[in-house]
């Protein structure tokens, strides 16, 4: 493969229009209320559906390098 065509829906960052929004939503959020959202309120403020669509963006955001979470604490998402 030559990765003619990758960059469509990939940004400069490695991420997906969706996952930089994602990420994006979460920097606002903490930024105005000085802790991270819960699933629940990451759920809403990104219109999905279910809390399972919030831990798969959450879990590969994480697996690259842009969020970390705290274990054993409540609203524990860190941006890096």
């Amino acid at each position: 493969m030559n990765g003619i065509g990758k960059g469509i829906t990939e940004t400069k960052m490695g991420l997906t229009q969706k996952q930089v929004k994602f990420l994006k939503v979460i920097k606002d959020f903490i930024a105005s209320n000085g802790y991270s959202p819960s699933y629940e309120e990451m759920k809403q403020m990104n219109g999905m559906r279910s809390k399972s669509v919030v831990h798969g963006y959450v879990y590969r955001l994480k697996k690259r390098g842009y969020l970390d979470i705290i274990r054993h604490s409540k609203r524990s998402i860190v941006v890096l």
